[in-house]
């Protein structure tokens, strides 16, 4: 994706990471590409966490009808490790927002942060058609 075709989105990735206990925050696209990144994720990692992202949002769309019919539609996915967790939300038909968080975060309002977050943005997180890949500056 041709990051200079985006808005600069990194000022509210930054406020996300700055909240009590999160670390890392990650913009993607639908099919998976960086948007943007918090300061501390380097472009391999961003890259990666995309990747993976859209994966995992793949699946937990595919769960839907597990949860209670075709008619379920998804919303978040949370994955707790060891150290920490992993969110995962919608934050446009065509991009989500992914933000870990260390085991001490307050899993309720770091989730509705991330919300206020995807509200905030509206239209400038909308992903538009692949392009070529460039470098996160």
């Amino acid at each position: 994706m041709n990051q200079s075709a985006l808005p600069d989105l990194s000022w509210i990735l930054d406020e996300l990471v700055e909240f009590p206990a999160a670390r890392h925050a990650v913009l993607l696209s639908a099919d998976g590409m960086r948007m943007a990144a918090s300061p501390e994720v380097t472009a391999d990692l961003a890259d990666k966490i995309s990747a993976t992202g859209s994966g995992i949002q793949s699946l937990s769309r595919n769960a839907a009808q597990f949860v209670g019919g075709d008619a379920v539609t998804w919303h978040q996915t949370m994955i707790q490790y060891d150290g920490g967790y992993l969110f995962l939300v919608a934050a446009s038909t065509t991009s989500y927002l992914v933000a870990s968080a260390t085991i001490d975060v307050d899993v309720l309002a770091f989730s509705d942060r991330m919300a206020k977050v995807v509200e905030r943005l509206g239209h400038a997180l909308a992903a538009g058609p692949r392009q070529q890949q460039d470098e996160l500056g």
